[in-house]
């Protein structure tokens, strides 16, 4: 298309051998006071992929650059020193072998109480507790593995890393000119990784502090709470207990909790002017032009809801957001 279109694409496998680890089964007397040094024992791997592409076009007096580029790269842990475990369970659960890193381990939720009548006729022991801990609202855990009761045993994976960069990111870029005007914007977002909410953000009166304004506005409670028998209200969140980070609402890392993540965030936007030439030139100017730019103007994402920011990895919601910036500016060329 005469050179409108251009673009890169780039696959990448990288295999490391011989990392550094012990040997757990080759052992030294205690008096001699060392351990013997690590040996090139385990191997990992990353693969992934680079896109990008551009495409330049005109219409009338307007002419146009649109660009898009996507990363994907995942790591993956391959062999280790002799393994061992003590089951199938241990193997599943704690191997590491030939197996992406960072799952995100937890409970399936699969809905919330209705009623003390569900609650007293379930099945299944859904707080360890003998459901004695229950009110409607409360969250229920899949029996994966059909026992009749949520232990360590119902953990499956449900979720993406937590505590580093997205595996999937991607950007959009647009710049555009009419005549005297300009116009540029880059988005930029990220997939496949997961947020979890904790402590403050799935406590209420975490610590004996305060409480999330969601949790109290949208939450399960009676509809006079100074009447025992009154009817229940259903909401979003379970009913309120203080600073109960024990119960089984809250001690469960769980798919209620955990946010799967997408965002797209424009990154930066800017609008510019150029005044004409015969108005520079009477001032002796070579170029002025006018401009307005932002940065982190706004998201698109899961949490806007949450009040939290899409990039952040603290549990607990208390980490700085991204600062969000307006610039009026004025460039001159003499």
């Amino acid at each position: 298309m005469n050179s409108k279109i251009s673009g890169t694409v780039d696959y990448f496998n990288r295999k490391r051998s011989g990392l550094p680890a012990d040997k757990y089964d080759v052992l030294v007397p205690s008096e001699i006071g060392y351990t013997l040094p690590k040996e090139n024992l385990n191997s990992d791997a990353i693969s992934g992929l680079e896109a990008s592409i551009n495409y330049d076009g005109k219409v009338g007096q307007i002419t146009y650059t649109v660009g898009g580029n996507v990363s994907y790269a995942r790591e993956k842990f391959m062999n280790s020193y002799k393994p061992r475990f003590n089951n199938s369970w241990d193997n599943y659960r704690n191997s590491s072998e030939n197996r992406y890193t960072g799952i995100y381990w937890g409970y399936e939720n699969i809905g919330q109480f209705q009623s003390i009548e569900q609650i007293n006729n379930y099945p299944i022991n859904n707080d360890g507790q003998g459901n004695k801990t229950m009110l409607p609202g409360d969250l229920m855990y899949k029996d994966v593995n059909g026992d009749g009761k949520i232990d360590g045993y119902d953990e499956r994976p449900i979720g993406f890393p937590r505590d580093r960069n997205p595996i999937l990111n991607f950007g959009i870029n647009i710049s555009m000119a009419y005549k005297a005007f300009d116009l540029k914007a880059d988005f930029s977002g990220g997939s496949m990784y997961s947020y979890n909410q904790n402590w403050e953000m799935r406590v209420p009166y975490q610590n004996t502090g305060n409480l999330l304004k969601a949790f109290y506005e949208d939450r399960w409670h009676r509809a006079d709470p100074l009447d025992l028998n009154s009817a229940w209200i259903p909401g979003k969140y379970p009913a309120l207990r203080f600073n109960d980070g024990g119960h089984s609402n809250y001690n469960k890392n769980s798919s209620y909790w955990l946010t799967n993540m997408q965002y797209i965030r424009l990154r930066t936007f800017e609008v510019g002017y150029t005044l004409p030439k015969a108005l520079t030139e009477k001032a002796k100017l070579q170029k002025v032009r006018f401009y307005v730019n932002t940065y982190n103007l706004f998201s698109l994402d899961k949490l806007i809801k949450l009040g939290v920011e899409p990039e952040i990895m603290d549990e607990n919601g208390l980490q700085y957001p991204q600062n969000k910036l307006v610039n009026l500016g004025i460039n001159l060329s003499f």
